[in-house]
């Protein structure tokens, strides 16, 4: 990717609830791919598209708020993408929506995958579950993970310093792969996050 074009970062919280636990982890991850180069950043939830998605059965039934909003998916650069575990799997809601995703557009796309959970015995969804599904939809999926626990996180702060770790490690992986310097000098402090400043 070449410096002067503009980079395009989409989160997608696959929630049933807004400003949830799983939003704040994507937002943060989100956060820290925040660059000094020409770019945009937009956070979806998808608990703010129960109306749209209801009524959508196929992409030819969207209405103009979620077709815009599938088109920032395809054109994303980095997707980041979360869900809270649903019985062992994502949430429906999330499926329903890239279920009506064409794919990404030609060219290097990478890709974030976030979970969140009570504990720890649902971590393996992220690989079999959502790893498969991007890697589908035409984006490469990077090595790691972000997975965080209910305990992670101070109200809606990502408070455990191995969560953060991962997140950031996550996004150095996703610059090399669209041939960027990782941002290892802009990454933003938790506690400054500008919370819900990116929300669509």
């Amino acid at each position: 990717m070449s410096l002067d074009t503009s980079f395009n970062v989409v989160g997608v919280s696959g929630g049933l609830a807004a400003h949830s636990r799983t939003s704040a982890l994507v937002e943060f991850v989100v956060e820290q791919a925040i660059t000094a180069m020409p770019q945009t950043a937009d956070l979806i939830d998808t608990a703010d598209l129960v109306p749209e998605l209801a009524s959508t059965l196929t992409r030819a039934d969207a209405t103009p708020k979620l077709e815009a909003i599938l088109e920032k998916i395809e054109t994303a650069d980095l997707l980041v993408i979360g869900t809270p575990i649903a019985h062992g799997s994502y949430t429906g809601l999330l499926k329903h929506l890239l279920d009506l995703v064409t794919g990404a557009r030609p060219g290097d796309r990478a890709a974030i995958i976030v979970a969140t959970d009570r504990g720890d015995c649902n971590s393996l969804v992220l690989e079999h579950a959502l790893r498969p599904l991007l890697s589908q939809l035409g984006y490469y999926t990077v090595p790691s993970a972000v997975y965080a626990r209910d305990d992670d996180f101070v109200d809606l702060w990502v408070a455990d310093e191995a969560v953060i770790d991962r997140a950031r490690r996550a996004v150095r992986e996703a610059f090399r792969v669209l041939g960027l310097q990782p941002p290892l000098n802009t990454f933003v402090s938790n506690r400054n996050s500008a919370r819900a400043s990116f929300w669509t």
